[in-house]
């Protein structure tokens, strides 16, 4: 069942993907792909050291959305319950489930960002090639930082007591990796929550000039992030919290790119001028 799921997935993704590639190239245009510099690097530390250089206004941001995750937090359990009724009581929810599940996965996600950058070679579209390699990084930086936080909070799933929540802390590393315990202490935050806010956020934003992509993104990954409760596999607070973490670091990563945009004067024997150039680092 899920494998024909994650086929169909692809299946659809692949057609998505070549539905945005290419529109944005006139038929007679002849475009060379300059090659794609990464500083992933430099942004990974930026995500780390992010905090050093907030304003008043993020840390406003920052203490809102950990309020809200508190509250969540306090709350987790009834939630829990809340959602595992409602699943009970409508059996399609654990039939369509493991399906919107996989739009979080990560190895799926990387293919997703695989497909835009194929399709964007193969149509000579610098946009959505870019799209994919942007994904590719963002999906990198935040497997790293899900791992790290997993580690140090150790939070059970909600699977594992039925409901009952507990944290372990970094005392679950190596429990983490004993038999029949792999995985079941490593639920805050949700990993398929935020690589489906990765991805949702990378296409988004380079494709805002479609009215209608925003909102599907961002629809599919919020549904990704829902879907882990009803999976039995993370508490609301891991998932909004993820989806928040992947919204940034989505951001950070086409912001840091998109500023590599430059104007600059330009001498020609015609005359002077100003030119423009647009080189991914």
């Amino acid at each position: 069942m899920v494998n024909k799921s994650a086929v169909t997935l692809l299946v659809l993704c692949l057609l998505a993907g070549g539905g945005l590639a290419g529109q944005d190239v006139a038929p007679d245009a002849k475009i060379t792909l300059t090659p794609y510099k990464s500083n992933f690097l430099k942004d990974e530390g930026r995500m780390w050291g992010a905090p050093l250089h907030w304003d008043v206004e993020d840390f406003l941001v920052c203490g809102a959305v950990l309020a809200v995750t508190g509250a969540l937090i306090a709350n987790d359990e009834a939630i829990y319950n809340g959602f595992n009724s409602f699943k009970g009581s409508n059996p399609w929810v654990g039939k369509v489930s493991p399906a919107v599940t996989l739009l979080g996965d990560w190895g799926v996600d990387m293919g997703i960002a695989g497909l835009f950058f194929l399709g964007g070679v193969l149509a000579k579209d610098r946009r959505a090639r870019d799209t994919g390699l942007m994904a590719w990084e963002t999906l990198l930086h935040t497997g790293f930082l899900v791992q790290v936080v997993k580690h140090l909070s150790g939070r059970q799933r909600p699977s594992v007591a039925a409901g009952v929540d507990h944290w372990h802390g970094p005392a679950a590393f190596f429990k983490r990796y004993s038999e029949d315990h792999f995985s079941k202490y490593d639920s805050f935050f949700s990993g398929h929550t935020v690589s489906a806010w990765s991805l949702a956020t990378v296409i988004a934003e380079n494709y805002r000039h479609r009215s209608w992509v925003p909102p599907v993104c961002y629809g599919l990954a919020t549904l990704a992030g829902l879907s882990r409760l009803t999976e039995d596999a993370h508490w609301l607070s891991d998932v909004f919290l993820g989806a928040v973490v992947g919204y940034a670091v989505g951001r950070m990563v086409v912001r840091n790119q998109k500023r590599r945009f430059q104007v600059v004067p330009a001498l020609a024997p015609a005359g002077a001028g100003l030119s423009f150039s647009y080189e991914i680092r």
